[in-house]
């Protein structure tokens, strides 16, 4: 909806005073190994991916983002900051090159999985760098925050997060160190959609303890066909053969609380499924649903604590995973908690 190829002769008109070189830049690298020199501080962003512009609200950088992706702004109660003329693109996939200079951006960012290849060589010509910041990575929190923090000149903002975050990091490491870990399958927001390496979701399972049953993927010796790492079809048998202790299925939801009607439709979906009976998981009572808000916060450190709340109670019957989620929405993104980020159904023989 929003791509097009980038018509020179149409924004060259545009006033270029933006764009000229800059009297003084610094040079970082980003999630791809490559120098990338920037303006500072960023005065005018464009930040594509929800994860990245929640950072850029933690670091209290709201101001400076003047583009977002259609794929952000879909829950716009948790995005009051932001309004539908600043969508600059239907996702991380599909930018609108002549959106984005028409933001007048001093940077943009994307993460890995992003057309920033195709963003980089569409936006040189305009002196508009393109910086790779994986922000939904859950084992590069602390680099992706700390470069944020140097974009956006907020060092104390940043170190306040990384605290947040590897204060939790560190107590999950404590506690775990020589557990044997669960087995956990972990359900995308479809039937028999799940995830392997490479994907952030996976790495929340090892930090929350626990080892992704579909940890032996190799993607790229798959069919193209069966999907990606953050969305790889199963079938039924290979569920059940792989014997999950946990399973922690998404929910598709938003900031604001999924209501009760759509977690008891959820769960009927899933209690019913003869791959998902036939696990111990169920036997054990420990097959759960997760909005989606709660499994991703902070780099996804909300949901390695809940992943551990469940696959180890004892370990963890102190910890209250939404008291941290509380704490990522209150503090670090300015808004008030909606509770009711899990649900587990009644288990029938």
């Amino acid at each position: 909806m929003f791509f097009r190829p980038l018509c020179l002769s149409a924004l060259l008109a545009l006033p270029l005073s933006w764009s000229i070189a800059q009297a003084q830049t610094t040079t970082f690298i980003d999630d791809m190994g490559r120098d990338v020199a920037v303006q500072l501080p960023v005065e005018r962003a464009v930040i594509f991916n929800r994860y990245g512009v929640e950072f850029a609200r933690a670091l209290r950088a709201m101001d400076r983002v003047v583009g977002i992706d259609q794929s952000t702004y879909r829950d716009p109660p948790y995005w009051p900051e932001l309004n539908a003329d600043m969508i600059v693109g239907a996702g991380q996939a599909a930018p609108n090159y002549e959106a984005i200079v028409a933001a007048r951006p001093d940077i943009v960012i994307l993460p890995r999985n992003g057309a920033w290849e195709e963003a980089a060589a569409q936006l040189e010509p305009f002196g508009i760098p393109v910086m790779v910041i994986t922000a939904w990575d859950a084992t590069k929190h602390v680099e992706n925050v700390t470069l944020m923090g140097d974009l956006f000149d907020a060092p104390e903002r940043a170190q306040a997060l990384n605290d947040f975050y590897t204060g939790y990091l560190t107590l999950l490491e404590e506690r775990l160190a020589g557990v044997e870990p669960a087995s956990i399958y972990i359900e995308e927001t479809r039937p028999l959609v799940t995830v392997t390496p490479g994907s952030g979701w996976h790495d929340m399972a090892l930090q929350g303890g626990a080892l992704n049953v579909f940890g032996s993927i190799d993607i790229a010796a798959e069919p193209a066909s069966r999907g990606n790492v953050n969305a790889f079809t199963i079938d039924p048998e290979e569920l059940v053969s792989r014997s999950p202790d946990l399973i922690f299925r998404l929910v598709p939801g938003a900031y604001e609380s999924i209501p009760a009607d759509i977690y008891a439709a959820a769960w009927a979906e899933l209690s019913t499924r003869e791959e998902i009976r036939a696990t111990p998981a169920w036997d054990a009572g420990n097959v759960h649903l997760v909005n989606y808000y709660l499994a991703g916060g902070a780099s996804k450190i909300t949901g390695a604590l809940q992943i551990a709340k469940w696959a180890h109670p004892d370990l963890f019957a102190d910890i209250d995973p939404e008291d941290a989620m509380r704490v990522w929405i209150e503090e670090f993104q300015g808004l008030p908690y909606q509770s009711g980020m899990t649900h587990r159904g009644q288990f029938q023989p």
